[in-house]
């Protein structure tokens, strides 16, 4: 088996970091540097499904329609909390990620990838699902695609992954991860533009 290495390893998902150790996230244009205070796995389970029909008060999702970017009010978090997720759908549906609500992840110049029934397929471990949330007010939206002829009464999306709680991290600190002095993971907790 492959070393692992990175924060988007091809295994069973895992913590990024240690606690007591740093998290540099890039969110709100920058990069933000905290310290790992808890960490504590959010299993699958029937309380981590979101149904994107239901959410956005319609019926069904028309046939080869969509369901726009809803907010998934149960990965809403508060200041200095942290979601380390994956992600998949339940039904033939595919899933768009936006994150903050209008910047899209997994995105290029021309390609919005989605997740979809057959992700798991290629990825079994969904790695390339892989996400992350960090703080209040800067919540991830799914948008549900139905590439079906028929509609379909269910848009289906499940989450698992780690919660971790932060704590801000003192200048001297920042100044020395920084300048490469001192460690930290770096992550993306929300998406970026080509050219920034």
């Amino acid at each position: 088996m492959a070393l692992l290495s990175g924060i988007y390893d091809s295994g069973v998902i895992a913590p990024v970091a240690k606690i007591k150790e740093n998290l540099s996230i890039w969110t709100v244009g920058h990069w933000q540097h905290y310290r790992i205070e808890f960490i504590e796995p959010m299993p699958r389970n029937s309380q981590s499904v979101t149904d994107l029909v239901i959410v956005s008060g319609a019926t069904t999702i028309a046939a080869n329609g969509q369901v726009a970017a809803q907010l998934v009010t149960f990965l809403q978090l508060n200041e200095l909390e942290f979601l380390h997720l994956r992600w998949e759908p339940l039904d033939d549906v595919e899933g768009v990620l936006w994150e903050q609500s209008s910047v899209g992840r997994f995105v290029t110049r021309s390609l919005h990838s989605r997740v979809s029934l057959f992700t798991y397929i290629r990825d079994p471990y969904l790695a390339t699902t892989t996400f992350f949330i960090l703080g209040r007010d800067r919540d991830a939206n799914i948008e549900a695609q139905n590439p079906n002829p028929v509609a379909l009464p269910q848009a289906r999306f499940v989450f698992f992954g780690y919660r971790y709680t932060l704590s801000p991290l003192e200048k001297d600190v920042i100044d020395g991860i920084a300048i490469g002095r001192v460690p930290s993971t770096w992550l993306p907790a929300e998406g970026r533009g080509a050219g920034k």
